[in-house]
């Protein structure tokens, strides 16, 4: 945690000012009772108001010259909730898919490049050693992970500014060619899943299948890693008729639908 002394003052007064308002709740406060909420002079409110307006976190009655949370705030709001409840699906759905198959599970979203994992389940289940444990914030290179060609696949944005940048080979494996990464993207699309041939890791391979929220967007993947040892037993197919059905469900739970 940031120690409140090297907060600059402006922020500090800004946060004063927005949360003595949030106290205000519906019936508002005008500018000396915020004042007195805040511990900031009248004219240091004034100012900070204005910049909360044009930000559209607080709005201003016209009749009243009362303060109130704006729709900015409430648009925040709906955010942090968003992203609470996508975290916490995805720690269960990576549970109970780990549950199922045995298999270190884990959940995946894009940033700057990469498949970070935000949820993971592989306590107690089958691992033969020769994968690393899942590690909560681990970072995979999109074009040579599961997760991230499936990430790549769904965002055309995303995949060409991937493509601006060198494309590192890790293994034998990977695919480091840009037309060869566009059509296994395709692929992707169409089979509705993406696979890691020991592309990253020697020895290990993944499965991912697409999360999807609202509007029709991915917004992250289910996946699951195995051993060519474990994939001996465990065939793709039956591995995707896991996945699948909790990826459909995960998306379900969040306002997304798979498409048809």
């Amino acid at each position: 945690m940031v120690d409140d002394e090297h907060v600059p003052g402006a922020l500090r007064h800004s946060f004063a000012v927005l949360d003595a308002v949030g106290q205000g709740g519906p019936a508002g406060l005008d500018v000396p009772e915020i004042s007195a909420r805040s511990g900031c002079h009248p004219r240091t409110v004034y100012r900070h108001l204005a910049s909360l307006r044009a930000l559209g976190m607080i709005d201003a009655s016209p009749t009243d010259s009362r303060y109130r949370l704006g729709p900015g705030i409430a648009a925040l709001a709906l955010q942090a909730s968003d992203q609470a409840n996508f975290l916490r699906k995805a720690r269960q759905f990576a549970q109970e898919t780990g549950e199922e198959t045995g298999l270190p599970v884990h959940v995946t979203v894009f940033d700057h490049g990469t498949a970070v994992t935000v949820a993971s389940a592989d306590s107690g289940l089958r691992n033969s050693g020769e994968m690393a444990p899942i590690v909560l914030g681990s970072r995979r290179p999109a074009h040579a992970s599961a997760s991230g060609k499936v990430l790549l696949a769904h965002s055309p944005s995303a995949f060409r500014a991937y493509t601006t940048r060198v494309v590192e080979s890790f293994t034998e494996n990977t695919i480091t060619a840009v037309k060869a990464l566009e059509d296994e993207c395709a692929a992707v699309r169409e089979l509705g899943w993406a696979i890691d041939n020991q592309e990253f890791i020697p020895g290990v391979t993944c499965l991912a299948v697409a999360v999807w929220g609202a509007n029709q967007r991915v917004v992250g993947t289910l996946s699951v890693s195995t051993s060519l040892m474990e994939s001996a037993h465990l065939r793709r197919d039956e591995l995707l008729d896991l996945l699948r059905p909790a990826a459909a469900a995960f998306s379900a739970s969040i306002g997304g639908k798979v498409p048809a």
